[in-house]
């Protein structure tokens, strides 16, 4: 079958019947769907208590039990005469505890301490082709993923000027086991899948700051009178890295017919470098103009990301990486009733400066 023919020019009337043909071959290659679940049944203790006046302490832990389910089939009839199920069923305690500290009345720096998941999502799952409307890129889930567990360290400090406005310093330490990570799908073509990595540490710091600003006491200008100035911002610098010790599971069968595989993750992975999706920059910043008595909002945001792993490396096939764009976008918004109801009109300019996203893969100093 030829895949470039044209449906109109194959059913056009001058063309003689048979001289084009279609054949589907979805079912043959990839199950045409899928059904997903997932049920958790979850307990929850606690206790919160003030251990000194500058001390409190809060202590719990979490029970799930959760089964996580794919079964994919074909629409048309069962060509195999299997179907493929991908079943994740598995019970967690996550303990959690954080110390408070406040000093002074305004001030309070916190440590914590928890254990998290994080679950596959179903497309993540399911060995069926989804596309990736973003990048225009296909992917196929693995039905051998397990869930990621997370260890999270953190430590920050927070100051408030006044309500909802304050200065935040922040320290974080993550170790995890058994991450989800996408990886090129070990073809010639970009198209992904996902395995769990090994191991993985990821650690940085965070600032945050955000206030409202008497500009109608700074300027003296009658603009301002009914006017704050608001200013958010948040800038994260982080870096992390994988352990490609141990072992990788995927699928060496079809994808109608699967069969657990497993190979060693030094064979596929790079050990060392930085997780897929983490940037090492992430810088924010918005500033609005608040009108109370108009209802209104004028808003001016800028979004900086630096350069990331879009999709990991997998033998000698090289990373695919990414630079978003930084942007900057506008948004007004306008309060008002009509009536008895409360509407609000939104009005969204998004990447004014038209920067562009790139996404390349570069291998002996050669980038495509």
């Amino acid at each position: 079958t030829d895949r470039t023919q044209r449906l109109d020019y194959i059913y056009d009337y001058i063309f003689r019947s048979g001289v084009g043909s279609i054949t589907e071959v979805a079912g043959e290659q990839f199950p045409q769907f899928y059904v997903a679940t997932l049920e958790i049944d979850a307990a929850y203790a606690g206790i919160d208590a003030q251990i000194t006046p500058y001390i409190r302490a809060a202590l719990g832990v979490r029970f799930e039990d959760a089964i996580e389910a794919i079964d994919t089939q074909n629409i048309s009839g069962d060509l195999t005469g299997n179907t493929v199920e991908g079943v994740i069923d598995q019970s967690d305690w996550l303990p959690a505890l954080t110390i408070t500290w406040n000093p002074i009345e305004d001030l309070q720096v916190r440590g914590g301490y928890s254990e998290t998941l994080t679950r596959p999502q179903f497309r993540e799952l399911a060995p069926a082709v989804f596309v990736n409307t973003e990048t225009d890129a296909t992917f196929f889930g693995n039905p051998y993923l397990v869930n990621a567990s997370i260890k999270n360290y953190d430590l920050r400090g927070e100051y408030y000027f006044a309500r909802d406005q304050f200065v935040t310093l922040g320290l974080f330490y993550k170790d995890l086991e058994n991450p989800i990570e996408e990886i090129l799908a070990g073809t010639e073509t970009i198209q992904t899948t996902f395995i769990n990595v090994p191991s993985a540490k990821l650690y940085g710091f965070e600032v945050e700051y955000e206030q409202l600003l008497p500009f109608d006491q700074w300027t003296g200008l009658g603009f301002f009178d009914d006017r704050e100035v608001q200013v958010k911002t948040n800038y994260t610098w982080s870096d992390s890295e994988i352990g490609a010790d141990g072992e990788v599971a995927f699928n060496i069968g079809t994808n109608l017919n699967p069969v657990r595989g497993t190979t060693t993750a030094a064979g596929r992975l790079e050990d060392g470098r930085r997780m897929q999706g983490q940037s090492e920059h992430l810088f924010n910043v918005q500033l609005g103009l608040l009108n109370e008595e108009a209802q209104s909002e004028y808003n001016l945001l800028f979004n900086y990301v630096s350069e990331r792993i879009r999709s990991g490396e997998n033998g000698n096939l090289p990373a695919i990486l990414e630079q978003p764009p930084m942007t900057v976008d506008f948004v007004w918004n306008k309060r008002f009733q009509s009536g008895s109801g409360q509407y609000e009109f939104s009005l969204n300019i998004e990447n004014i400066l038209q920067e562009d996203y790139e996404a390349f893969q570069e291998r002996g100093g050669d980038r495509v």
